[in-house]
């Protein structure tokens, strides 16, 4: 941070006297319940150890609030933790209710009455901790405003309803709250199941509850004003050992607009994330790709501090939302080019859509910032076209040739996508020259790597696309193959197959070389065990005029480590030309 923050003297408290205490509620702009099977299995981890007796008490962590003018504790770190509390509270009195039920209400005979009394007693417990019902304020309110849906379901399944508890629900903060139930729930069972009685099951139930409410405790640090909360949340957080860097990147943006502006600030951001199905990943990616091209690339560790340090106040963050905002569709295309149809669409250009794809499949990432500078630039889909042909041409030089590092490629693409975005390049034919004299591999050296470059191929993913992607545009080249649409046939429809023309002994590591490759059409793919004249035979059938001429060089020669070395040094002359 600029200054050292002064953080207010953190209160102690156990789970039980914190709710006891207070009334939190969650704020709009803050995330909804997330926690999944890997948290939950934690949180009861922790317990299970208190209840074994390997410890007599758990620090549960921290949490920060800001007390609103209403006197309530608004949570701005810590409500997945104080959600988890009021579920697995709301867990522990449904299982003593069903226990008396089942137990007290029908013949008494062989059960202590005494026990029954526990059963209620925990659950009046509570209730009393919950609250919410006979005109007192929930503990824990998860959503407020109009829309509070959430808020009616969270009350409902903490407060006993079976139809929240099983009726299918729709949103995922939703299922994540019932699917922790059931989570803990089962524990819950499994552990009393472990006692031979009735009696001795109430125990159990009895020390589970106590244990939680008595022995779990937090520090609350209440800060005196909402700026002041979400800078010691910053300041506890930016490490990001716990939370990725778009959710402490939030929570800066948040701080900055004000209470003026946060409820909007807040839509556009959920409006954002929502195209990017709210995963904390993909939003930390995307921030840092949309930062790499206005500014540099940094790493995801330092992201944070890099938004941080540049937007400072409220203007500056709502102008930062707005190019989010702008640049999200285009990276979702950018991560699935042709899937779903909105996104094969979102270019009028179809060519542009094809290069993405094949870089898609090839696992290419590296370039998106320069596609999302020209998109904010407003260059057209033509100039964007001629960009992405040099991207390839680049990306296939630097990786798949000569097999340099992705680093410098990068940080290349980067330092080009921050001059477009700060247009000081004049022009496509002024970007091109910069990737041109910053980033293209000479002709000699790529010519060289090349006449050596072997590759593994594959059935699937990004090995087999690469290859087929290198042998596609080379047939089409030297043979004037795929005149009619090599995409169309090649990658949308899938219709070919990599191929090795020889997997003998005697060919050893040339078998992976490129000039030991083709790709044939599906039907036509001979058998492993298949000779040079069976595989001439299948490849004499091809459409593909290389295939054809592959077929009758096997039909009058040998196919040797010479005739590979042949080949592929037939192709070297094509590369350059190519790419």
């Amino acid at each position: 941070m600029d200054s050292f923050v002064d953080i207010p003297q953190p209160s102690r408290f156990r789970i039980g006297g914190l709710f006891s205490d207070n009334n939190f509620v969650v704020p709009v702009y803050q995330q909804n319940y997330a926690w999944g099977q890997n948290e939950v299995e934690d949180f009861w981890e922790d317990l299970k150890d208190l209840i074994d007796g390997e410890r007599s008490s758990h620090f549960f962590g921290q949490i920060v609030t800001y007390k609103n003018d209403r006197e309530e504790q608004e949570i701005i770190d810590g409500q997945q933790r104080l959600t988890t509390s009021t579920i697995f509270l709301a867990v522990i009195r449904d299982i003593a209710m069903a226990m008396y039920k089942e137990h007290f209400r029908g013949s008494v005979d062989e059960v202590n009455l005494d026990s029954g009394d526990d059963l209620r007693l925990i659950s009046r417990q509570v209730d009393k901790i919950i609250r919410g019902e006979k005109g007192a304020q929930a503990s824990l309110m998860v959503q407020q405003g109009e829309d509070a849906s959430l808020q009616e379901y969270f009350f409902s399944l903490t407060h006993g309803s079976v139809a929240a508890r099983e009726d299918r629900v729709t949103s995922d903060p939703m299922k994540n709250m019932q699917t922790a139930y059931h989570d803990m729930a089962r524990k819950i069972q499994e552990t009393l199941k472990q006692e031979t009685n009735i009696g001795a099951q109430i125990e159990k139930l009895q020390s589970i509850y106590e244990l939680f409410v008595n022995n779990f405790y937090l520090v609350m640090i209440s800060a005196p004003s909402l700026q002041d909360a979400f800078t010691i949340f910053e300041t506890l957080n930016s490490r990001g050992k716990d939370l990725k860097a778009s959710d402490i990147i939030k929570n800066h943006l948040m701080s900055l607009m004000g209470n003026d502006r946060i409820h909007e600030a807040n839509e556009l951001w959920r409006n954002i994330t929502a195209k990017l199905d709210t995963s904390s990943k993909r939003i930390t990616r995307f921030i840092r790709t949309y930062w790499a091209a206005q500014y540099r690339i940094v790493s995801e560790a330092k992201l944070y501090r890099a938004v941080s340090d540049k937007v400072k106040d409220g203007n500056q963050a709502q102008a930062f939302l707005k190019n989010l905002d702008h640049s999200v569709d285009l990276y979702t295309v950018l991560e699935s080019p042709v899937a779903p149809k909105a996104h094969a669409e979102f270019f009028d250009n179809a060519g542009i859509t094809q290069r993405l794809d094949i870089l898609s499949r090839m696992n290419v990432k590296l370039y998106y910032p320069i596609v999302m500078a020209m998109n904010h630039c407003d260059y057209s889909e033509k100039d964007i076209l001629k960009v992405v042909n040099k991207i390839m041409s680049v990306f296939i030089r630097h990786r798949t040739i000569i097999n340099d590092g992705t680093n410098k490629l990068e940080t290349g693409f980067s330092e080009i996508a921050k001059n477009i975005w700060s247009l000081e390049y004049a022009g496509v034919d002024a970007i091109i020259d910069g990737m041109n004299q910053r980033l293209l591999k000479s002709d000699e050296a790529t010519e060289t790597a090349f006449s050596v470059l072997n590759k593994d191929g594959g059935l699937r993913g990004a090995k087999k696309w690469t290859l087929v992607y290198l042998l596609s545009e080379l047939y089409a080249v030297h043979f004037d193959d795929f005149v009619d649409g090599m995409y169309n046939k090649v990658f949308d429809d899938d219709n070919y197959q990599l191929v090795q023309i020889s997997t003998a002994e005697e060919v050893g590591e040339y078998q992976t070389y490129i000039g030991n490759w083709t790709i044939l059409e599906k039907n036509l793919v001979p058998s492993k065990s298949a000779d040079s004249l069976q595989m001439a035979s299948q490849l004499n059938k091809s459409d593909l005029k290389g295939n054809q001429a592959l077929a009758k060089q096997l039909q009058t020669e040998a196919w040797t480590i010479d005739a590979i070395k042949q080949r592929q040094n037939i192709f070297v002359n094509d590369v350059t030309l190519i790419w």
